[in-house]
This record gives structure tokens, C-alpha cells and sequence, in this order.
């Protein structure tokens, strides 16, 4: 959260800050409410907000300071509801919380309401960090059927006004923001989300205040509100929720002094260039006569272009050990950190960036952010949306994004957390541009069985895992932290029908080539009967469906296209016959967004399967989030299928 210190200016009077008067207050709950014991909307749901609000001011009692009250009146449906009673508020360095009630609304047998309000020594506070504190509370008696009603005030130094949330992970009836803003300061206000607001008011009062010599001030009136407003529900293959989740975002852009001095505080991508290169990056940019003494004579004077890229590439991401730091809190170094042999991801990957540059190839920096966090505003440059760094380089006409902060990466692919929107190239001379990430490496997984049924029942044979890309990156991983035996045993695990006779890989250390994983394995003894069920998806199986919910408003984002392709040869014996097999199936998504195939073939005593899924795009819309709920059920229901076959007459 950017703190900014508010500019104090000296103010003679006010007409009261009629803003104040607009707060709720506590004291608003209703029988009828009380009643309540489920919300139509959203029978699911364990708790209600009835009504929340928030109105932003400046307090002419708390020394003009900005100041927000907050209330709250949430509905405790079941008792899984009941951690709704617990409330945590941080806050940061001169900020000061104050004002704190609560009660906890029941009905008595009589049918009369029973408070219990919160005490003071029910209140604590503690240290979160060296700036920032939390105080904490539980309101009392809660039980399903309560409802809580609580408030208090928050008033700061600074100038940023924080993001107020319509939509949480409870649905809720209504949620007001107010606000009274000084004239001389100017925000940016976004509406982010799906939800639509129900009142969206925005008025100027011109003699808000008065300031000795100056006259009178003006001040904006704000007036937000938002109605039955369901839960924010997360899914797998979703970005940050900051990006869809429905808020008012408020961003400080300039300041105009009593004087008519004015401070922008939101930059130009020129500025922020600069303020990059010169302050935060610490002129590390230039460091390439450092590096062309680290890299050998033999590798700088390579003719291959592209084999002394991956040499490089090679050279710096097995010198480094990645802290486990993204954007780093102190100015980069890296002499210092090349000499340490870890860092943080721009340590390393300025390291590389600078390495490249020694040795004459064509490179960039790219800011880009993880997905954990809001996809950067491409409106205006914020650098604070920014906190990874990846490197572009173009070689014979060909673009690469490399990152060397992984040791099992190949040449070609980043870090899949840094996945998240565009990236910002950092051309110094021309200016940065925004640019689409595309990855060099394809990533895939192929599994091919073959298998024998002997007459005994047990099937046993060789199994094969090839896999590319980021599939094979965590896999080299997993494979680099455990020892043969735990791997195996861990496999094993996963597959509770197979044993593992022997295993051996291939290409562990060839980041740029496919995996292969070979087993030798042997499956439980199926039941010794005449007739024999074989569900053939013995490994890689589809068992859950991702996506479950009726409607999704935010895209699914694979982060980037894959392909799972699975194999099987499987004989019987002389004494069965194939009785019957799965049907044949084919099924594409729109938009040529991706297909499977299944496919039996048999001959003589021999059945051949083969099987592919590809998700060919990184993100779908909302408007396709139908149609590839339905073609994962239809892979699920595809591989919960049978071989039969049945023993022959003698």
C-alpha cells in the first residue's frame, strides 16, 4: 500500500464537515432481520453483510486529518459463519485507530433482542512488522441466527486513500463509500470489477472550507453504492482476484498548494524510465565490462550466435542460487551478488541481462509482476505494480524471453509466476513498450504403456513419461530434491495399483530436451473371473473437473497451452477375448481453443488406445467458460471407462 504524507495547510474554519454527519451508526438492527435465516439470493452462504460503509473526511476534531469511519452489520446464518464475528484491522505507521464498537444482536425465547456489546479489554493490538500494526477483536455470543454490528475510525497522515472492497468472499445487500476530497487534491477513481454500481453520484461544494488570505475552498462529494452483491468466488486457472473482484481503486495524482504550486505524483512512462534506470536499478545496467571478465574467451568468441546465448544462459543460471525474492528492498547489486553467488530475481537476471550485453547480443529488461498479484494498469506508470524482471533477447530475427532465476528453466521459458498480462520492455534509448510474453518452448506430457495380461491375472510392462516445457521444469525439480528411493515411494503413492519394478530417466540435465521417465511396473492382480473389467487410464488420469461453478465473470487463465497424450499397448492372453471397448470419442472447443481424442483399435488379442487432450490457448473468456466446463466433464466421463474381456470356452 503506497503511503503518501498529507501536506498540511491551516484551516480557519469549516462549516463542520457536514461529511462527518453522514457515517452510520450502530444501533440499526431490526427483528425482522434477526429473523433471517437464510439469504434467497445465496442459500449457500454462511453469513450476510446487511450493510457496510465507509465515509472518507477530513476531521476538523482530530486536527484535519483524514478520517474514515467504518460500519459494518453482517448476518451469522450458520455456525460456520460464526468467524465472521472475528475482525482484524491493520494499519500503518502513524495511522491511529479509535472509536471501536460492537455488539452482537440474539433473540431471546421471549422473541425480545438481547445485546451483548464488545468491552474494551476484549481489544488487542499487535506488531505486524516495523510499520505495520493490527488490532484485533471478537464479538461476543455468536451463534447462528446473531447478528454483529461493529464500527470505528481510522485517521491518517497520508494522503492515499485506500481501495474499498464492494465484493468479498460473503454476499452482501448493500456496501456504501462516501467521501468529502480537498479540491487540491486529485485522484484517479476506478471502478474495477463485474458487479455495477446501483448509485454512482459525484458532486463539487465550493465553500467546503475557508482558508485565512485565501478564501474559500471547494471539496468533491462522492457518493457510492452497490446492492446484492454476490460472493466472489475463486476457481483453479484464475489470476490474482485484484483483478475482477469489484472495488473502487484510488490513486493520488497531483497536488495544488495554496500557492498554485502543483506536485504530480503520477509520472509519465518517460519519468518512470528514468526513475528506474538512475534510482531503483542503480545504474546496474552498465555493468557489462564486469561480466565479459567473468565469461570465457572460447564462449565470447563463439560465431553461433544462438549457442552463445544458451552458453550464457547456461553460465549464469548455474552460478546463481535464487534467494526466493522477487523485487528486492534495497538497491541491486550485482557485483556484490554475482560474487555471493545468490539473489534475488533481478540480481540474476540483471546478471544475465549484462552478460548478454558483453558479448554483443541483442537484450532488453521486462518488468512484469507475479500472479498473485494485479496485472499492471497499463493506463499510466505505476512501478509499484511491478516486482520481477524477466530478459528479451532477439536473435536472428527471433525473440526469446529468458529467466535464469530457475536452474530446471530451458532457454526460452520464464518462470510461469511471472505469467500475468504483458511485460514491459525497458528500451532506455527509445523509450519502454508494452509487449505480449510469447514462450519459445512447447509444453507437453506423453505417456506410453506397454503392457501384458498374463494368465494369472496381473498386468506388467514398460511405462514411459516424456515430458517438455514447464511440465518437464517441475518434474527435473521434483526429481533434483528427492532421492530415487523417495521418488519412487512417492510415485508409488500417487498410484496406489502399481508397483515400480525399476526405474531410470534420461536427460535430466538437458534442460532444452524432453524428460523421459522409464519404469518398469507391475499392477495389482485384477479378480479372476470369466469375464475381466480393465478401466485402461491407469496413470495421468482426469479424476475432478476444475471448474464447477454456473457462471464465471472472470477469464480462465491457463498461463500457457499444453498437450497431455497418453499411450497404451496392452495384451491379453490367447485364452480372453475382447468382449468390449469404450466408444470412440472427439470433442473441440470453440474458436479452435482446443480437442480431445480417444481412439480403441483392436488386433487379434491386442488393444491400442490413444489419447490427447490440447488446451491450445493461455486464456478463455468468460463467454467460453461453458464449453470448457463441458469438455472436461466429458474427459472425466471418457476415462471412467471399461475394457471388458471374457475367457473363452474350452
Amino acid at each position: 500500500m503506497k503511503r503518501i504524507i498529507l501536506l498540511l495547510i491551516t484551516i480557519a474554519s469549516t462549516q463542520s464537515f457536514s461529511q462527518k454527519k453522514r457515517s452510520t451508526k450502530i444501533g440499526n438492527v431490526k427483528l425482522k432481520e434477526l429473523s433471517l435465516t437464510n439469504y434467497i439470493k445465496d442459500t449457500t452462504a454462511n453469513a450476510v453483510v446487511l450493510h457496510e460503509h465507509a465515509n472518507y473526511y477530513l476531521d476538523e476534531e482530530k486536527d484535519y486529518k483524514n478520517t474514515t469511519d467504518f460500519y459494518f452489520k453482517v448476518k451469522i446464518l450458520k455456525k460456520e459463519g460464526a468467524n465472521k464475528a472475528i475482525i482484524k484491522i491493520p494499519f500503518y505507521g502513524k495511522d491511529k485507530v479509535y472509536n471501536i464498537k460492537g455488539i452482537t444482536y440474539n433473540i431471546s425465547k421471549q422473541g425480545k433482542i438481547v445485546k451483548n456489546h464488545l468491552v474494551n479489554s476484549n481489544i488487542f493490538t499487535k506488531d505486524l512488522n516495523a510499520k505495520w500494526k493490527e488490532i484485533s477483536f471478537t464479538l461476543p455470543n455468536i451463534k447462528a441466527g446473531s447478528i454483529i454490528e461493529y464500527s470505528y475510525s481510522i485517521t491518517s497522515p497520508y494522503s492515499g486513500i485506500d481501495d474499498w472492497y464492494f465484493q468479498s468472499d460473503t454476499p452482501k445487500i448493500k456496501s456504501d463509500f462516501t467521501a468529502s476530497i480537498l479540491g487540491n487534491w486529485k485522484y484517479k477513481i476506478r471502478v474495477v470489477g463485474f458487479q455495477k454500481l446501483s448509485k454512482n453520484e459525484a458532486s463539487v461544494n465550493k465553500s467546503c472550507v475557508t482558508i485565512p488570505g485565501l478564501g474559500k475552498g471547494a471539496c468533491l462529494i462522492l457518493d457510492y453504492s452497490m446492492e446484492d452483491i454476490p460472493a466472489f468466488k475463486e476457481e483453479d486457472y484464475m489470476l490474482s482476484k485484484e483483478n475482477f473482484i469489484s472495488k473502487l481503486a484510488f490513486e493520488l495524482e497531483s497536488y495544488t498548494s495554496p500557492k498554485g504550486g502543483i506536485k504530480k505524483y503520477t509520472k509519465t512512462w518517460k519519468d518512470a524510465d528514468r526513475s528506474l534506470k538512475h534510482n531503483f536499478l542503480d545504474n546496474q545496467i552498465s555493468k557489462k565490462n564486469y561480466f565479459k571478465k567473468q565469461l570465457s574467451h572460447n564462449l565470447l568468441n563463439n560465431d553461433n550466435e544462438l549457442e552463445k546465448a544458451k552458453l550464457i544462459f547456461k553460465f549464469i543460471q548455474n552460478h546463481y542460487s535464487w534467494n526466493g525474492k522477487h523485487w528486492p528492498s534495497r538497491k541491486v547489486k550485482v557485483k556484490k551478488a554475482f560474487e555471493d553467488k545468490t539473489g534475488n530475481i533481478f540480481d540474476i537476471n540483471l546478471s544475465l541481462f549484462n552478460s548478454l550485453q558483453a558479448a554483443n547480443i541483442k537484450s532488453y529488461l521486462v518488468l512484469t509482476s507475479t500472479r498473485n498479484k494485479a496485472i499492471p494498469t497499463k493506463l499510466h506508470p505505476i512501478v509499484n505494480d511491478f516486482n520481477y524482471l524477466i530478459v528479451k533477447t532477439i536473435i536472428n530475427n527471433k525473440t526469446y524471453f529468458l529467466d535464469a532465476t530457475d536452474k530446471q528453466l530451458p532457454f526460452g521459458l520464464v518462470q510461469k509466476k511471472s505469467l500475468n498480462g504483458d511485460g514491459r520492455v525497458m528500451d532506455f534509448k527509445k523509450g519502454s513498450y508494452w509487449e505480449t510474453i510469447k514462450l519459445s518452448e512447447k509444453t507437453y506430457k506423453t505417456t506410453k504403456a506397454q503392457l501384458t495380461l498374463d494368465d494369472e491375472g496381473i498386468l506388467n510392462g514398460d511405462l514411459m513419461i516424456s515430458s517438455n516445457g514447464y511440465f518437464a521444469t517441475e518434474d527435473r525439480n521434483e526429481l533434483k530434491n528427492k532421492n530415487s528411493e523417495t521418488y519412487i515411494e512417492d510415485f508409488e503413492s500417487d498410484h496406489t495399483n502399481l508397483e515400480v519394478d525399476s526405474f531410470e530417466h534420461k536427460n535430466l540435465e538437458y534442460n532444452n530436451d524432453p524428460l523421459h521417465q522409464i519404469y518398469n511396473i507391475i499392477f495389482e492382480e485384477l479378480e479372476q473371473k470369466n469375464k475381466i473389467r480393465i478401466n485402461p487410464f491407469l496413470i495421468n488420469k482426469f479424476t475432478k473437473n476444475p471448474f464447477k461453478l454456473k457462471t464465471r465473470d472472470y477469464p480462465v487463465d491457463f498461463a500457457f497451452p499444453r498437450t497431455n497424450t497418453y499411450i497404451l499397448n496392452l495384451k491379453i492372453p490367447k485364452e480372453y477375448k475382447i468382449k468390449a471397448l469404450p466408444e470412440n470419442k472427439a470433442i473441440s472447443l470453440p474458436n479452435k481453443g482446443g480437442k480431445f481424442i480417444l481412439n480403441y483399435k483392436k488386433t487379434n488379442n491386442t488393444i491400442n488406445l490413444y489419447f490427447k487432450v490440447s488446451i491450445n490457448k493461455k486464456v478463455y473468456s468468460s463467454d467460453e467458460y461453458h464449453y470448457l466446463k463441458e469438455f472436461y466433464n466429458q474427459i472425466i466421463e471418457a476415462q471412467d471407462t471399461f475394457i471388458e474381456i471374457e475367457k473363452v470356452n474350452e
